[in-house]
């Protein structure tokens, strides 16, 4: 009951389904795709088509000259031709030399070639021109509205009205045909050009509106009225028939004979019509009225109309048959085609139905029917057919009559959902409620066990080995052979995923539909996965059929597309990475095909070599006969050059180009500024059947390392390319698969800032290594002079131990040998009591001298002393008792705030010393009563002075006085200092000592 309930919800949807895209099924043979000013047609009148030599169609309309490569419209104005002219391109022709050849309305005619333009305007008829052929011998003929003509040839105008043997007024219909001979059509008078002068071979008894075009065996076909002739000179008139036109008075407006000989007209409120042997066929077009026609040279018929754009016309591959054929249900879920070559379907809604003679009958309303809801069908070796249904039978369909198997025969599942006939006659039965499987066999069921929980059995087959393969809905692959069951769900995946289909191939592979996972190939016990991102086109395969020109075909979750067998080889066999899918869906003018599952067998590979694929909206049959494989590459093209968002490139063609490079005539590349930001390129490949399908492949030589599979996508950016040389590659497949051989190229360089050149970098270069000479020089200098200060700083160092030795030996050992002599002394007179006196006075006053000059010697080396301010302090202090003591008054006057920077130990130690010689030679020679001490600092030298208010002296005498002054001097001298002595007698004496004070002086 559970199966029945989805089944009733099932069909109730799909019902809703049906009724939703009903009215989009269509069974025509042609498929026709639209262009209007949506898509970028300048306008929707077309009146004009032409294909020049590089495979681009011209459009012409009342609005601007289009050029297309199947995807994309570029626009031209009429100025770039004629820039003094505003004026609408009436007409186009490109004639055997290559050239493009615009007639514009208002009596101007150009003829563009390689980018240059020759404007023809003067004898040229003033009218608007409707049309324009080429004879043999080059010369260009163009028909004007009111039926006038004109001629071309070797830059000569020649118009041509009743004196040149045409009739005034009235439509004229020019043609030129094999033999390369001029013919013209008017009001049902048919002629020639010939001997200078239009002359009347044939005159219709209908006097209507007449159109012309050339046959490609000979001669010229002829649409007068609704009537269709064919004709050659000296031969009889041929009449092939009449199309029946819905509006009366409806006149022809362009005729075109197509490679396969078939003939194509456009009427003026009639739309399409196309003959091709007795019959006449409507081709249902975008608007009723047409106005030219042109046939690409991929076999397109395009058709111009009066307002609804611009229509290609091509041989439908794929046909929707639904209601109008008489399927009673456009969901069909099952497939297999009799031996006399009728198609046996079921349906969603259960109904069993047969395809005869193109036509749809239900056989499961006929009244033999055994009743039941037909689920799948399938013949067997014998021609017998079966039918499962869902309602516990299973019927047998052999000469005329039905024979049932039922539960009373062994059936064991109330619903069939999958029937396959071996090539051994057996007949194997997947079933559900419950989950089932038998083998009917010389009319015998043969049940057999399979694995718990693999769900309904939904699709079944067998390979070239007899081997019968099983998919379930749960995932489970199951192989039966020699009727032992296999579970070969293993070698897949440990993740079970439903199994939509199965269809094994000659080359003994079985291919696996997936749900949500792709595509599985199992062959020779390896199992191998395509998906999306191997290039499939849909992760969701619903069915798989195989056609005779080795395509595979797949209906899924997205529509219909086919891939080569050799290509899902490779990449199964890891010696490709990627498949190339071709989409069939929207451009073929077909809706939305969600391809239908769950019975099997389903997609079908008829007799005739038609592809049967049951879809939810419609039965989709594909004949892949009439697709017409190129097997030539697309041409690729580079379109144009974008730099920050500023076109610096296009492709001029035929055109001219204006203020930017054309890339035909980039022989020497492009040269990029060195600040750009964005480099874009669009390109295209010239493919009017199946656009879509196009794709490609480029790569930027000097920047990326392999090629980039760009897809459908038809243009490539980069940003900030670095200075250097590069060649954009490019390359395209066909919708057929066919990739170009050779690439198509652009050689481009981006300039360096100015701090890239050559002449920056190796002056860059001479600067650097200047500049590391330079700081070699100064780091190798630098640690010279610290060396010497080093040893300049060692050298005074050992100088102050020397002078400090010195000074403890000659001044403290002096006073320590004399303070031992006086204590012997002292000991030798200790009877004498005056004279121990006398002794121990001098030894206390030595002591107290070593003390003083021990204390000196101690303040010379303590570094905390280095500085100005402990100097001048020491020196004011020194002074005051030193001369205290001899009874002398000492007035300082020193700075308050000198500067606490450090003083270097020579300049202290000799300034010390000349301070206290100074000082010794007042106490002793000047009989001075006061002294003042003046000190001052500058911001190099320091400034002592002493001012006694002694005696005085006039000459200094040979003397210790003398010795004393030449002391001072010779150390102010070694400190780069200087002393200066002004005395006269009876007015004192002044000493001063000027030295630098700072540290390294």
């Amino acid at each position: 009951m559970r199966h029945f309930f989805s089944d009733c919800l099932f069909i109730a949807g799909f019902l809703g389904l049906a009724a939703a895209v009903s009215a989009a099924t269509t069974n025509s043979d042609w498929s026709v795709h639209t262009w209007q000013s949506d898509d970028g047609l300048p306008n929707n009148n077309v009146t004009s088509l032409a294909q020049t030599s590089d495979g681009y169609l011209w459009v012409a309309n009342e609005g601007r000259l289009a050029r297309f490569d199947g995807v994309d419209f570029e626009l031209f104005s009429s100025r770039i031709i004629a820039p003094e002219k505003s004026q609408k391109i009436t007409a186009l022709l490109h004639p055997r030399d290559g050239s493009l050849w615009l007639a514009m309305d208002q009596g101007a005619v150009a003829r563009l070639s390689g980018g240059t333009v020759l404007l023809l305007t003067n004898g040229v008829i003033n009218q608007l021109a409707q049309s324009m052929v080429e004879d043999g011998e080059g010369s260009v003929w163009i028909v004007y509205r009111g039926g006038r003509v004109s001629r071309i040839k070797d830059g000569r105008v020649t118009n041509f009205t009743a004196p040149g043997g045409l009739s005034p007024g009235d439509v004229c219909s020019l043609a030129c045909d094999t033999k390369g001979r001029v013919w013209f059509g008017k009001m049902g008078q048919i002629g020639m050009f010939r001997a200078g002068r239009f002359q009347t071979l044939l005159s219709l008894d209908e006097k209507n509106t007449t159109q012309i075009a050339a046959s490609a065996q000979g001669g010229i076909w002829i649409c007068c009225g609704s009537q269709l002739f064919k004709y050659d000179e000296g031969g009889q008139l041929e009449k092939t028939g009449g199309f029946i036109a819905e509006n009366a008075g409806s006149e022809p407006t362009a005729l075109l004979a197509d490679h396969h000989g078939a003939v194509w007209i456009g009427t003026s409120d009639n739309g399409l019509f196309r003959c091709y042997g007795p019959g006449f066929e409507c081709i249902p077009v975008s608007h009723r009225q047409v106005l030219s026609l042109f046939e690409d040279r991929e076999g397109n018929v395009w058709v111009g109309t009066g307002g609804g754009g611009l229509d290609r016309v091509s041989a439908r591959v794929a046909k929707l048959e639904g209601s109008e054929s008489g399927l009673p249900f456009e969901a069909v879920q099952s497939l297999c085609q009799d031996t006399h070559g009728a198609v046996w379907a079921t349906t969603q809604t259960g109904s069993l139905v047969r395809r005869t003679n193109g036509y749809w009958q239900a056989v499961s309303a006929n009244s033999d029917w055994p009743g039941g809801r037909a689920r799948c069908v399938t013949i067997d070796s014998q021609g017998a057919l079966w039918i499962g249904t869902a309602d516990h039978g299973l019927y047998c369909w052999r000469d005329g009559r039905f024979t049932t198997w039922g539960a009373t025969n062994g059936i064991a599942g109330e619903t069939i959902h999958a029937l396959l006939a071996t090539r051994a006659g057996d007949l194997w039965i997947g079933e559900a409620m419950p989950d089932a499987l038998q083998c009917l066999r010389a009319g015998k069921l043969i049940n057999f066990k399979i694995p718990p929980g693999i769900r309904v059995i939904r699709t079944m087959a067998e390979d070239k080995d007899g081997n019968v393969w099983i998919g379930t809905s749960k995932g489970a692959l199951l192989r039966i052979k020699n009727d032992e069951i296999t579970d070969e769900t293993a070698l897949m995946s440990t993740n079970l995923l439903s199994i939509r289909c199965l269809r094994a191939t000659p080359d003994g592979a079985l291919w696996i539909g997936y749900a949500g996972w792709g595509l599985g190939r199992l062959k020779n016990g390896h199992f191998s996965r395509i998906s999306v991102e191997q290039g499939l086109y849909d992760y969701n395969i619903s069915q798989i059929v195989a056609d005779d020109n080795g395509w595979m075909w797949f209906g899924a979750d997205h529509g219909i597309f086919k891939v080569r067998q050799q290509e899902l080889a490779d990449v199964a066999d890891d010696r490709a990475a990627r498949v190339r899918c071709i989409h069939y869906g929207r451009d073929e003018g077909l809706p939305s095909l969600q391809a239908n599952f769950g019975d099997s067998p389903g997609a079908l590979h008829s007799e005739d070599g038609r592809l049967w694929i049951p879809t939810r909206s419609a039965l989709a049959v594909i004949d892949p006969g009439r697709i017409h494989e190129d097997p030539n590459p697309p041409q690729v093209f580079l379109k144009r050059v974008v730099v920050d968002d500023q076109t610096v490139a296009i492709y001029g063609g035929e055109m001219p180009v204006a203020g930017m490079i054309d890339l035909q005539k980039t022989q020497n590349g492009l040269l990029l500024p060195p600040g750009y930001h964005r480099l874009g390129i669009d390109f295209t490949a010239l493919s009017f059947s199946t656009p879509e399908n196009v794709i490609f492949r480029y790569k930027l030589v000097g920047f990326d390392d392999n090629w980039v599979e760009a897809g459908v996508q038809r243009n490539a950016t980069y940003s900030r390319l670095a200075a250097g040389q590069y060649q954009f590659e490019l390359r395209a497949c066909n919708g057929d698969g066919v990739w170009s051989q050779t690439s198509t190229k652009l050689a481009f360089s981006v300039a360096p800032f100015f701090w890239q050149t050559w002449k920056f970098r190796v002056f860059a270069l001479i600067m650097f290594t200047l500049a590391i000479v330079g700081i070699v020089r100064y780091v190798s200098f630098r640690r010279l002079r610290l060396k010497l200060q080093s040893l300049e700083q060692q050298a005074a160092l050992d100088h102050e131990r020397a002078r400090i030795a010195r000074d403890l030996h000659d001044d403290l050992g002096t006073c320590l040998t004399k303070i031992v002599l006086l204590t012997g002394l002292a000991q030798r007179d200790s009877s004498a009591p005056e004279k121990v006196s006398a002794h121990v006075g001098k030894i206390s006053a030595t002591a107290r001298g070593v003390i003083k000059s021990l204390d000196e010697t101690v303040w010379a080396v303590n570094p905390r002393n280095d500085t100005l301010p402990h100097l001048i302090s020491y020196i004011g202090q020194f002074a005051v008792e030193f001369l205290q003591g001899a009874d002398i008054r000492c007035r300082p006057d020193l700075p308050e705030h000198p500067p606490d920077c450090n003083v270097p130990a020579k300049t202290r130690h000799n300034l010390f010393l000349a301070v206290k010689e100074a000082l010794n030679n007042i106490v002793r020679h000047s009989s001075a009563s006061e002294v003042r001490l003046r000190i001052a600092v500058f911001d190099e030298t320091l400034d002592l002075a002493f001012e006694d208010n002694g005696g005085g002296f006039g000459k200094v005498a040979d003397n210790g006085c003398a010795d004393g002054l030449r002391n001072m001097r010779r150390r102010m001298e070694e400190i780069g200092g200087q002393c200066r002595i002004k005395s006269e007698p009876g007015a004192g004496t002044r000493i001063s000592f000027a030295c630098p004070w700072r540290n390294g002086n």
